[in-house]
C-alpha cells in the first residue's frame, strides 16, 4: 500500500452535497469524494488529522467569488499545498503553453506528475509548474513523506505475521476444536488485525 501514486485516470465526482453558504461546510464530502488524502501531494490526513487539511478553491475566490460554494471548484487539500497555491491562477501565456496547476477531476494526475519513492518527479509542463507553486520536493515533506512509507511497512509486516499467526491457530482449532485457549487466542488475533488495518487505512488514506 502506497498513498504516494497520483490517479492514471480523471476522477468522476461521486458526492452532489446540498449548497452551503460556507465553503467550508463541504470538508467532510471532499475528505470521503478524495479518499482523505491531498489531491496535489497526495499526503493522507491520518497522521497529521483531520484540522491539517483544508478546503482549496481550484479557481481562487479572488476573482472567481462566483465559484466560492461551488462543489465541483472545491478540493480536499493539505494546509501546506493550500497555503502555498493561494491565489495562483495562470495568466494567457501561461495557459497558453500548459502552465497550470493540475487536478484530479479535469486531467490525469499520472501524466504530469509521478512519485519515485518520496520525491514527486515532474513530466510536463503543467507538473513543473504545479512544483514551482507547490514546492513537492522541499526537504521537510520529502522526509514526512519516508516517515509515513516506513510506518506503512512496519504496519504491513505486523499485518502478515499476525495472519500467518491466524493461520497456524485455525489449523490448530481444526485438530483440537473444545480447545477455549485457542479460540481466546484467535479473538486476540483478530482483534490486533482489524486494529492494525484501521492503522493502515489512517496512513494511506481511503483511496488507495
Amino acid at each position: 500500500m502506497n498513498p504516494f501514486s497520483y490517479p492514471k485516470s480523471k476522477h468522476r465526482r461521486k458526492l452532489s452535497p446540498r449548497t452551503y453558504a460556507d465553503y467550508k461546510s463541504f470538508k467532510p464530502f471532499l475528505k470521503q469524494e478524495f479518499g482523505s488524502r491531498c489531491v496535489y501531494c497526495c499526503l493522507p490526513d491520518g497522521v497529521k488529522g483531520y484540522d491539517s487539511f483544508g478546503v482549496d478553491h481550484y479557481l481562487p475566490k479572488d476573482p472567481f467569488v462566483h465559484l466560492s460554494t461551488t462543489y465541483s471548484n472545491l478540493f480536499y487539500c493539505c494546509n501546506c499545498c493550500n497555503s502555498r497555491k493561494g491565489n495562483f491562477w495562470p495568466n494567457k501565456a501561461q495557459l497558453r503553453d500548459g502552465e497550470f496547476v493540475p487536478n484530479p477531476c479535469d486531467h490525469v494526475m499520472f501524466e504530469h506528475l509521478q512519485y519515485k519513492a518520496a520525491v514527486v518527479t515532474l513530466k510536463t509542463p503543467a507538473g513543473r509548474q504545479a512544483n514551482k507553486i507547490l514546492d513537492f520536493n522541499d526537504d521537510a515533506s520529502i522526509k514526512y513523506r519516508e516517515f509515513v512509507l516506513d510506518l506503512i511497512a512496519a504496519k504491513e509486516r505486523d499485518r502478515r505475521e499476525t495472519e500467518e499467526l491466524l493461520f497456524k491457530v485455525d489449523l490448530c482449532i481444526a485438530q483440537f476444536p473444545r480447545r477455549q485457549d485457542l479460540k481466546d487466542e484467535k479473538d486476540l488475533l483478530e482483534d490486533d488485525l482489524a486494529k492494525t488495518n484501521e492503522h493502515l487505512l489512517m496512513l494511506c488514506g481511503s483511496g488507495t
